[in-house]
Formats: C-alpha cells, sequence, structure tokens
C-alpha cells in the first residue's frame, strides 16, 4: 500500500546555507547533503533567497568560499531548481520584535506548511513553535531526518 503521508518540509535560515556550503563534515554539512539527497523538501521565498544571495557576495565570504558571481549564480540556481519557492507574499508576520528581519522565516514557514523552520538563531529557536511550525536547531532537525531515512530504508 503507499503512503500518502507528505514529505518533512523545513525552511532554513540563511546562516546555515552559508555554514553548509564552509563545511566539509559536521551538522550544517549534513543538513545539506540531507537536502540535496531529497531526505526532506526544501521551502524557501523570494526574500530568503536575496538574503542568501546576498551573503554570499560579502567580500569576505567570497574569499573565503573562493566564490565568483558565476559560482554565487549557480548556487542560487540550484536552490530554485529543488526547492519550493514561495511567493512570500501571502503571510507576513511581526513575532520577532527583537530582529524583525527573521520574521521572513517565519512567513515562509506559514507559507509553505512547513513542518520544520531550522536555524540557530535563539530569537526564532526561543518560540519552539509558531502556527504548528515546529522551530529546532540544525542539530535536532538533522537527527530527525536522518531517522526518518532510516526507517524508509528498512520499510522498503
Amino acid at each position: 500500500m503507499k503512503s500518502t503521508k507528505r514529505r518533512v518540509r523545513a525552511v532554513i535560515d540563511t546562516n546555515l546555507y552559508v555554514s553548509g556550503f564552509f563545511a566539509t563534515e559536521g551538522i550544517t554539512y549534513l543538513l545539506q547533503e540531507l537536502w540535496v539527497n531529497g531526505a526532506f523538501e526544501l521551502a524557501i521565498s523570494e526574500k530568503i533567497l536575496a538574503e542568501i544571495d546576498a551573503t554570499l557576495a560579502k567580500p569576505h565570504i567570497r574569499k573565503k568560499l573562493h566564490l565568483n558571481d558565476a559560482d554565487i549564480e549557480e548556487i542560487i540556481g540550484l536552490i530554485r531548481e529543488k526547492a519550493l519557492i514561495v511567493t512570500d507574499d501571502s503571510y507576513q508576520t511581526d513575532a520577532i520584535k527583537k530582529d524583525p528581519d527573521d520574521n521572513k522565516f517565519l512567513a515562509c514557514a506559514m507559507e509553505s506548511k512547513a513542518h520544520y523552520l531550522v536555524s540557530g538563531d535563539n530569537h526564532l529557536l526561543e518560540l519552539k513553535h509558531f502556527h504548528g511550525v515546529q522551530i529546532v536547531d540544525a542539530k535536532s532537525f538533522v537527527r530527525l531526518v536522518s531517522k526518518n531515512v532510516q526507517a524508509h530504508t528498512t520499510e522498503s
């Protein structure tokens, strides 16, 4: 019997993307690998994509990662190709008062009906839940998704 259960969908904050590009091992590396290999569905908005683009274009990041314009364009293209992109205009929130820029992650999670928002940002992590979305750190999310992958592999 075919399962009708929807694949885990998550929104990931910008710092975790950039950390994942630096990493050759560890949690952010595993997070990127799980996404690229289809273990979960990534949801992203145009505002988040713009922030990733701007972050990767910062001179110190470009230098450390040895990135040129074409590399950044390729990374953004990969994300666009493999992620669920939401329009970023159906939901707005001001739940995070201390760092209003973080609200775009909550709005994307709500619009995409994500199960998880994965972050290292304390402003987001302090919420724990937001309108049905669990807010977790990368280590917890990698552990959860890895267990799901193992369970699915065992069932097959």
